[in-house]
């Protein structure tokens, strides 16, 4: 029997900004008590105060006072800034085909789904065909792979062009960018193929490809940790 292996490591990587380039908004200020509401015991929720782990923060600053024989006029300003959330999930990050003779196979390695308040780029890194781990004993040393996004159920035909070689998938563009919508926030789901073709010339050995996938959140605000989804803000 030939066994055939497919690993693929899925990260969800967005890249880090140095605490220097994060304005603090507002400039100067203080942490006031908030709270938030358990959904689930209908009870409000002290967030702790200077926890970067908090699930959110309040600030009070421009101090107002006077002392006059006269009508007032004292502005009074709210602002809300709200971060960027994700929320995903994928069925399976390893894929491990057993298979007994040449051909061609397809299979949905993946059903995954996500939801988020603002565009989300996912990007594929590293895909490739799989390659014998001991290349000395097979005389074709690479086992071709493609990959297709679908919702079917049914793998799309061999000559389709939604199927693309696995390196293409690493510039699939088209794939990319999900765009802040209804359908975002309340979850999207999709079907990711894989596709490979045993031939006559591959020996009975193992075939791998470690690959990765990262999801990157275009609206992020400046006071989050994009490293650790933290707060990074801290009282001037």
């Amino acid at each position: 029997m030939k066994k055939l292996f497919l690993i693929v490591a899925l990260v969800c990587f967005v890249p880090a900004l140095a605490l220097s380039q994060i304005p603090l908004y507002p400039p100067a200020g203080y942490e006031v008590e908030s709270f938030h509401l358990d959904t689930l015991t209908g009870q409000w929720v002290a967030n702790p105060l200077g926890d970067p782990s908090a699930i959110a923060q309040c600030w009070a600053s421009l101090e107002a006072s006077g002392s006059c024989n006269k009508d007032w006029h004292i502005d009074v300003k709210v602002h809300a800034s709200i971060a960027q959330w994700s929320s995903w999930h994928m069925t399976g990050t390893r894929w491990d085909w057993f298979v007994k003779k040449p051909g061609d196979y397809a299979a949905d390695c993946i059903s995954g789904s996500i939801a988020s308040n603002q565009n989300v780029l996912v990007d594929y890194h590293d895909f490739g065909d799989l390659v014998a781990e001991v290349p000395a004993n097979s005389i074709d040393d690479t086992i071709e792979v493609w990959y297709a996004v679908s919702a079917s159920g049914t793998p799309y035909p061999l000559t389709s062009p939604n199927w693309v070689r696995s390196w293409d998938l690493n510039q699939a563009a088209e794939w990319d960018t999900l765009y802040d919508s209804a359908a975002l926030h309340a979850g999207i789901t999709w079907k990711l193929w894989n596709r490979i073709h045993v031939s006559n010339c591959n020996s009975a050995c193992e075939y791998n490809d470690d690959a990765w996938i990262s999801l990157q959140l275009l609206g992020q605000k400046p006071w989050i940790d994009r490293t650790t989804g933290l707060f990074q803000r801290t009282a001037p």
